[in-house]
């Protein structure tokens, strides 16, 4: 166990830093194309289009890889890892027939689409986005069957092609953007299904490296296709209903004061970028261990590897969750406030950032807390409290709304963040009692001392740092965060090492 956490880690540290690298890609892609192509209707039906030919690929590709994982690796533990090649090549074929079938239906039904997903679109640009979307949709075969390939490489603990493809992935884009942007946006459309091909090729190499071989099965008897199939559909539904939550939060944030949902959207994207690049990567690293110990019946190997997990995310979050509270403002200022984005966007943005990262250390509970539910061969849980979670979220946005603007739509999200991590901590220590009072709640004492004196040192370094001319506000945070960081780390050293 120790030695596969070792690998897990360095795993983890290649995906943290291909993540970062990908992320500045991204980055540059889109500065490209804002200056390549400009803002315009036609980006926007593009934008639109890829959204209406990706969405529901993405949605099933995420299930596809989640379910696989655990069933490959009961089928390794029952019956060797090269019966996984069979089942692999017969889930492969499903897929394909079922990727093939979305796209003819996304044809037939694009117009209709786009009318749900654009409803301010008309005429040249209404007929724009169904071209758009039209030329898009075979994006989604490749994402359905890359997913599918993915879980093959985890179920090996195997992440670098993975992680490695989505690197590739931009580079075609910025090869497009650079050299053959003449062709605007539906150029830009054709380099994303290249990207896309490109992507799922990049990942083949690595799986026959660890044994795939391409057969012709097609059986939808077998129990383990059964088996999937029961855990796909809650999976899907769950990761749906999460982005209902997105959708509710804009909702109501286009009822509010003008600029609520891009500031929402902006102090979102921070979140999202702590999660994307550090905590996902614990967690995909984590899940195929969770799994292996689950179907080896080594109960008490996967609550240790859980909990040091758990214990590593906390380790990030915590202090992660103390700088966005207390350098909001100039985070933001630093990231966005230039032309039309001023000092009153700065400070709403930055009022909702300091909400959201209340919940910081909830949102990646519930991500590792997830993933140890699907190892469990069990997705109805997560399902059902993703569920009470978006429930929880709309009656607290409606709530909070009225008294705190778009701050209360961040808490709210916070709070039934929360709310969903209790419930679905709560369901593990039923199965297989993962809480110790007594040391959980001197474990978070822990964590709250370490966190308050991190808090202390960021502020009066900031504060001190008011009457001296420094340039640059990125200096003004370093500096800061880096007092704080190194007053957590001695804090903690000394409270964990008790």
């Amino acid at each position: 166990m120790k030695s596969m956490m070792e690998k897990a880690y360095k795993s983890a540290r290649f995906i943290i830093i291909f993540g970062i690298l990908n992320r500045i890609l991204t980055f540059v892609k889109e500065a490209l194309i804002a200056s390549k192509i400009g803002c315009c209707f036609e980006t926007d039906a593009y934008f639109t289009a890829f959204v209406a030919a990706t969405l529901l690929a993405e949605i099933i590709g995420e299930g596809i890889s989640t379910g696989m994982v655990p069933i490959l690796l009961k089928i390794e533990e029952k019956e060797g890892s090269w019966r996984k090649v069979d089942y692999v090549n017969n889930l492969l074929h499903m897929v394909i027939i079922l990727s093939i079938l979305l796209m003819v239906l996304g044809w037939v039904l694009s117009p209709v689409v786009v009318r749900v997903l654009a409803k301010g679109f008309v005429g040249e640009e209404f007929k724009a986005t169904v071209n758009l979307m039209k030329i898009g949709l075979p994006i989604g075969i490749f994402i359905i069957i890359r997913a599918v390939f993915i879980a093959y490489l985890q179920s090996f603990h195997a992440f670098k092609a993975g992680t490695k493809s989505w690197i590739y992935y931009n580079i075609v884009y910025l090869i497009y953007l650079v050299a053959l942007n003449k062709y605007g946006v539906y150029g830009l459309m054709v380099a994303g299904i290249l990207a896309s091909a490109v992507q799922l090729y990049s990942v083949i190499p690595a799986s026959i490296h660890l044994g795939y071989r391409y057969e012709r099965i097609l059986d939808f008897k077998n129990a383990y296709i059964k088996e999937f199939g029961i855990m796909f559909m809650p999976i899907v539904i769950g990761i749906s209903i999460n982005r209902v939550n997105v959708v509710v939060d804009k909702s109501i944030a286009s009822t509010l004061t003008t600029g609520s949902i891009s500031w929402l959207n902006y102090a979102n994207d921070i979140i999202q970028l702590v999660l994307g690049i550090f905590i996902t990567a614990i967690v995909t690293v984590l899940f195929p261990i969770i799994s292996q110990e689950y179907n080896r019946e080594n109960i008490e190997s996967l609550k240790s590897a859980m909990k040091k997990g758990t214990k590593t995310i906390l380790s990030i979050a915590v202090p992660a969750t103390v700088i966005l509270v207390t350098l909001s403002e100039p985070i933001v200022k630093l990231l966005f406030e230039r032309g039309e984005f001023g000092p009153t966007a700065t400070l709403m943005t930055s009022g909702a950032l300091t909400y959201y990262a209340l919940g910081l250390g909830g949102m990646a509970l519930v991500l590792v807390l997830t993933k140890v539910h699907y190892a469990m061969h069990d997705s109805i849980t997560p399902m059902v409290s993703s569920a009470v979670g978006v429930l929880a979220n709309l009656v607290l946005n409606i709530i909070l709304s009225k008294y705190m603007g778009v701050k209360g739509l961040a808490l709210a999200t916070s709070i039934s963040t929360t709310l969903v991590t209790v419930l679905l901590i709560k369901d593990l220590n039923k199965r297989i009692k993962v809480i110790d009072i007594h040391r959980d709640i001197k474990t978070f004492i822990k964590f709250v001392i370490a966190a308050g004196i991190m808090a202390v040192a960021i502020l009066f370094v900031y504060n001190s740092m008011e009457g001296i001319n420094i340039t640059g506000n990125i200096i003004r945070i370093l500096i800061p965060a880096m007092a704080g960081l190194l007053a957590y780390m001695g804090t903690a050293f000394k409270l964990f090492r008790v």
